[in-house]
């Protein structure tokens, strides 16, 4: 059987319909698979663009930064274009968290490089604090301060006086670090705060102290914590090292019969200033720290004391004398058992012009 002319002519126009349907999806489809191609191009080149990565730059992220905030802070360091792209990278495969902190990156590095060096952890760059032996806690604030950026001398004073930190020395009854923080050279890091200073000088005294012998203490009927007020006594007054154990058994000597410590350094401690003259008013202070004025130790120790003089305070040499006086340019001392030996002492001094 043959088809007439008008079935020919209708499948032909069947076929026609059939071609319009394919081609319509096509031509739409088209610039979306090219739009698609392209920015799948453009994000291959985002994660690893073409040439060299440009210059080295350190980078800092801040804490509490998410990956939007981490993708800013590269893309306007110039280290990646697109923080879209990086957004959309580290979630996709699953990249992070990273840690706050500073990186050593390049610029126009790419996004997967970058990566990789944000999961490694950021660069621990260290800060040195130097903290020579004789300063007042308050000073000890002001070097923090000084030589490390960021932290608050008042701040330090703060914590030091909370009682979050306390060295197995202090007593209960003592709510003061004076004496407690160990002078030496320390490393820390920039993410370092005002507590983690004082915590880390005081484990050092606490340390050291435990070393020499301080937790088994046999110096007359002193206890620990009186060692370290003696000490800190003999750090302020000696000006050598040899007069270190020679300046405690003078202090130990007037302990045993009740006679006035009269130590200048005491005086300047309660006045709170560097340069104070020794006049007969300011050994008329009545404050506690006045051992003109009263007898015994002061209450706390009068400043940060090296390790020399803990050990001369520990093991004073054995001896009778009661008196001292500065008798060279060197800092040296001379000693005397009496009165009159010590005058004479002070005459040579003065003559000396070490005196007023």
């Amino acid at each position: 059987m043959t088809r007439t002319e008008s079935e020919r002519s209708d499948a032909l126009e069947r076929k026609r319909r059939r071609r319009r349907r394919v081609l319509v999806p096509l031509v739409f489809l088209t610039p979306l698979v090219l739009l698609v191609a392209g920015v799948y191009a453009w994000y291959r080149v985002q994660l690893d663009p073409p040439g060299s990565p440009g210059a080295a730059i350190t980078v800092t992220i801040p804490a509490g930064s998410g990956v939007r905030d981490i993708g800013k802070v590269l893309s306007r360091e110039k280290v990646i274009d697109s923080s879209f792209a990086f957004d959309a990278y580290v979630r996709i495969d699953h990249h992070g968290p990273f840690d706050a902190g500073e990186y050593h990156l390049k610029k126009h590095l790419g996004i997967q490089a970058a990566v990789d060096v944000l999961e490694k952890g950021p660069v621990i760059t260290y800060v040195t604090l130097r903290i020579p032996p004789g300063l007042w806690i308050t000073d000890v604030a002001k070097q923090v301060q000084k030589q490390m950026p960021g932290l608050s001398a008042a701040k330090f004073m703060e914590v030091a006086g909370s009682g979050a930190v306390r060295s197995k020395y202090e007593p209960a009854s003592v709510h003061s670090l004076e004496g407690l923080l160990f002078p030496d050279t320390y490393r820390f890091t920039k993410s370092d705060r005002e507590i983690d200073v004082i915590r880390t000088l005081v484990n050092r005294f606490d340390s050291v102290a435990t070393k020499d012998g301080l937790d088994r203490v046999h110096v007359g009927t002193l206890t620990p914590y009186q060692v370290v007020v003696v000490a800190s006594m003999v750090q302020e007054e000696s000006g050598t090292d040899h007069d270190r154990p020679l300046i405690a058994s003078v202090i130990d000597n007037r302990l045993k019969i009740n006679m006035p410590l009269q130590i200048d350094a005491t005086v300047l401690y309660a006045l709170q200033i560097r340069k104070a003259s020794n006049t007969a008013a300011d050994r008329a202070n009545p404050s506690p720290y006045n051992t003109y004025v009263h007898e015994g130790l002061p209450p706390t120790p009068i400043g940060a004391l090296a390790e020399k003089s803990l050990l001369a305070a520990l093991h004073p040499a054995s001896t009778t004398y009661l008196y001292f006086v500065v008798a060279g340019r060197d800092g040296h001392s001379a000693f005397a058992t009496t009165l009159a030996g010590h005058n004479e002492n002070v005459a040579a001094a003065r003559a000396l012009g070490l005196l007023e």
